[in-house]
């Protein structure tokens, strides 16, 4: 016989086919068993089981009879429970979140009270007054602290750890990577009090509130609302905060300047990182422009793009941190239904009857010092504008008469002023502000930059 007819007469038969089907199954059916047994969430259901039945026995052993009968039967119920996978169905806000299958402490089935005395992550669930104000069944997780709801693995859920140390410490017990183009990575510590203005528009009075607060002040100390706005509200030059910033899509973003300087790996890249880097380094480094025209999409007509407009103010860590998480606050959240909301009332303006007091007031409040200076006394460096710095208004302001002044701020400076004609349109300039300061906030501002500016010599 040949081989031919060995292999099908005597190997391939539907006899010794159906037996290694058979064998194949078994395999399949045993792996499958093997990798169900082994999955991830698994052990911290177990190990919190343990913690649940050796906290009930102390209880028993030290308390009275009274209350025996009522833990040996909540004893019973825990060592009865099987593993398996829970979830939130927080249908308001079409959130479907399943940390509660590792975080068992936060489960109400598991454990109803939501309290329990355990120190290690993540059986811990200490007393919170933020989690009794806002119910799981209600809220669910994801919501506040983000990351990817339907995960039950360690690195699928997205987390960010708050320190170099943690971050290393992950790495080593869990391979932790940031989850590449996830749009919503975890927020990770006093970040997550970001997520408080998705309901709360003004920010509450809560401790945790404090960084998204210094973020804000020192957002209106540095004039940042003179280039960009906030919900509409601000100066034309640049992106509004709220409605383009704090809900870019990480596909949008240019991470290659960044990459390339060493400022991030490429598997740093999250908006909240990107947004971050703006406050930490020059701006002009992540978004270095064309000014040459070299990437210009028609060689022979090239369009040459100024770098970021952005100065480089020198923030600390703290203040870096603060920013981030006031430019994270700012995120909108459409699907949360408007009966959750807490809606902010317009905060007071100062009242303030000195007229160069209150010019200062006005010229803080229109984000003139962003550009000009604190104190007016030193312009920015602008890209290709005509002396390449803004003018210093204490030198500078005592040329003008009063009216001269006023018709200045009224109808701004032309952007198409140009130190290099070739080069691109400067990326900063003055926008008018006939329709915006008006009254006696101009008469005001006027007297104040009169009133700091260096005496001129009379001829």
């Amino acid at each position: 016989m040949n081989f031919k007819d060995i292999f099908f007469k005597k190997i391939a038969t539907l006899r010794n086919l159906f037996y290694l089907g058979n064998f194949l199954a078994l395999g399949l059916f045993l792996l499958v068993l093997y990798q169900d047994h082994f999955r991830e969430w698994k052990p911290y259901q177990r190990k919190y089981k343990e913690k649940q039945v050796e906290e009930l026995k102390n209880r028993i052993a030290a308390g009275d009879e009274k209350v025996k009968e009522a833990l040996s039967e909540e004893l019973n119920s825990v060592k009865k429970r099987a593993p398996e996978i829970k979830q939130i169905l927080a249908g308001d806000l079409h959130r479907v979140d399943r940390c509660i299958t590792c975080h068992q402490g936060m489960d109400s089935l598991a454990n109803p009270a939501l309290i329990n005395d355990f120190a290690d992550h993540p059986f811990a669930a200490p007393k919170n007054a933020i989690h009794a104000a806002h119910p799981f069944e209600k809220y669910g997780c994801t919501v506040c602290h983000d990351g990817q709801g339907l995960a039950t693995t360690f690195n699928d859920a997205a987390h960010m750890p708050t320190s170099p140390e943690q971050k290393a410490d992950w790495k080593k017990k869990h391979d932790w990577e940031v989850i590449e183009y996830w749009e919503e990575p975890m927020k990770a510590g006093p970040m997550i009090y970001a997520s408080c203005s998705k309901c709360h528009e003004a920010h509450p009075n809560v401790p945790g509130m404090k960084i998204v607060k210094e973020g804000k002040q020192i957002f209106f100390d540095n004039g940042c609302i003179g280039c960009h706005q906030v919900n509409g509200d601000g100066g034309p030059i640049s992106v509004d905060l709220a409605v383009e910033t704090a809900i870019k899509p990480v596909t949008r973003i240019d991470f290659g300047p960044a990459v390339m300087a060493g400022l991030i790996t490429k598997r740093e890249r999250t908006l909240e990182n990107w947004i971050r880097l703006h406050f930490s380094t020059n701006p002009t480094v992540i978004v270095p422009g064309d000014p040459q025209g070299h990437l210009s999409a028609d060689p022979k007509n090239p369009q040459p793009v100024p770098p970021s407009a952005m100065p480089y103010f020198g923030f600390n860590d703290r203040e870096t941190e603060a920013l981030t998480a006031y430019m994270m606050s700012l995120k909108e959240e459409k699907e949360i239904p408007y009966s959750y909301r807490v809606t902010a009332l317009k905060e007071a303006e100062p009242k303030i009857d000195n007229p160069v007091k209150h010019g200062r007031y006005v010229f803080q409040k229109y984000g003139c010092v962003s550009c000009h200076g604190k104190d007016a006394e030193a312009g920015i460096p602008v890209f290709n504008r005509q002396g390449l710095r803004v003018p210093d208004l204490v030198k500078t302001a005592g040329t003008f008469t009063r009216e001269e002044l006023v018709k200045k701020i009224q109808i701004g400076v032309n952007p198409e002023e140009k130190e290099d004609p070739a080069g691109p349109t400067p990326p900063l300039y003055m926008p008018p502000f006939k329709d915006k300061i008006k009254g006696r906030e101009m008469e005001n501002l006027v007297t104040y930059l009169l009133s700091i500016a260096e005496k001129q010599e009379d001829w």
